[in-house]
């Protein structure tokens, strides 16, 4: 749908000019576009309200499918850049007591990202130049409008395009973090395991010993005592033996032994022991779309994949909730948008974990994956939860993607490559 807004301020019937937006006294409203597309989202700087009904008439009849709310103060445009969000910023260079440079500058400060194209009746090379400089995407001059969808469909993909980019450069800069990581375990790991090795050997020749003289009744209350610390000690050396696996996964060295294999089996083969893991308190969903395509991937990093998830979201969950997991066939195909800025086109198994726990803020989310960056006290562990699970997807060949909102949940998403072709798996 695309239209006009111009609402008066609510539970009033009369007009607020200094922040609210007017009713548009012809608003356009037309169904454009694919249904359940979402609607572009355009945030129109104008005091001639012909002008901007122009404007809409304009995008309407190109094709383009969009929401516009019209302003003509600086408070209402202040008001809908926080309240509309706008995906394009369309504004006048001269209005009465504001003008486009000044709504540029704003818009710079709250949402440097949103194009911002400038509408003039008469704009002259250096000052259409300036504007450019100091951060507009474009110009349109009002006596040549016919241009103005194809500026504002180019600056929408050209935002599109900054905005995958940015992403992939965060990915790029986690995966060499991660590879950083996993050189630097992978060089240690085996000096550390044999080190570590003898302490075990060392405390299972005490404990030995130790049990043994008190069988045989020599000051067995001491000796028991010994038998225990050195038990002790065993179990800690076990610790930081998964902790060196751990960080090898997170940092995509572990060894693996990949195979094809079909992922609702792995899933359904250990769903016991993730509803034991989550507890009673939470409900566990299980969705497995029918014919699964076959994975290359190791079977027992993927189980350890699922029930790191579902350890974060138990514990994300503390009251009780819903953790589900979702499994189906997706093909990315070359003419559409990916999902994820990461996949190429292919064949693909969508693993989707969500639970409806506390979820994260932005600056957490921000460093999730990242190895011991963690939210846990230290004393209840955490740090290579999610970090192994993206290390482990990565290995596999596939990407990860993440989404959580603070008091509403977290879903974390991961695409492995199939083998459509490759028939069915054995169990």
């Amino acid at each position: 749908m695309s239209g006009a807004q111009r609402g008066n301020e609510p539970g009033t019937g009369e007009s607020d000019e200094s922040s609210a937006p007017r009713q548009a006294s012809t608003p356009v409203a037309r169904r454009t576009g694919s249904a359940g597309r979402s609607a572009l989202r355009i945030l129109i700087l104008e005091d001639e309200p012909t002008d901007a009904d122009l404007e809409q008439r304009l995008l309407a009849r190109s094709g383009l499918e969009f929401t516009a709310v019209v302003v003509d103060t600086r408070a209402s445009f202040v008001q809908q850049l926080a309240a509309f969000r706008p995906e394009v910023i369309l504004s006048d260079f001269s209005l009465p007591g504001f003008s486009g440079e000044a709504a540029l500058k704003i818009a710079q400060e709250q949402c440097p990202d949103t194009p911002f194209i400038v509408l003039s009746g008469a704009l002259g090379d250096e000052a259409a130049v300036e504007l450019i400089r100091q951060g507009a995407t474009d110009y349109v001059l009002k006596d040549r409008p016919a241009r103005l969808a194809s500026v504002v469909r180019r600056a929408v993909a050209e935002a599109g395009q900054r905005a995958e980019r940015a992403q992939l450069e965060v990915q790029l800069q986690r995966s060499r973090r991660l590879e950083g990581i996993g050189r630097l375990a992978a060089g240690v790991a085996h000096d550390f395991n044999n080190m570590v090795g003898a302490m075990l050997n060392y405390a299972a020749f005490i404990r030995g010993q130790a049990a043994e003289r008190a069988a045989q009744g020599i000051d067995k209350e001491a000796w028991d005592g010994v038998r225990q610390d050195a038990e002790q000690i065993e179990g800690a050396g076990q610790r930081v033996i998964q902790l060196v696996r751990q960080l090898l996964a997170a940092g995509g060295q572990q060894l693996v032994r990949p195979e094809l294999i079909d992922l609702g089996q792995v899933v359904t083969g250990i769903e016991a022991l993730l509803r034991s893991t989550i507890g009673r308190h939470i409900e566990f969903q299980l969705t497995l779309a029918p014919q699964l395509w076959p994975v290359t991937a190791d079977p027992g990093q993927i189980e350890q994949v699922l029930l790191n998830l579902a350890i974060n979201a138990r514990d994300a969950m503390p009251a009780g909730g819903t953790f589900s997991i979702e499994m189906q066939n997706v093909t990315v195909d070359q003419a559409e948008r990916t999902p994820h800025p990461g996949l190429i086109p292919g064949a693909y198994v969508c693993l989707r974990v969500h639970d409806n726990g506390m979820g994260m803020e932005p600056e957490i989310l921000e460093h999730v994956g990242e190895p011991f960056f963690t939210t846990k006290p230290f004393v209840e562990g955490g740090g290579l939860g999610l970090a192994s699970v993206y290390g482990i997807i990565g290995q596999a060949g596939g990407t990860i993607g993440i989404s959580s909102e603070s008091g509403i949940g977290t879903a974390i998403t991961a695409w492995l490559p199939a083998k459509p072709d490759a028939g069915p798996v054995r169990a």
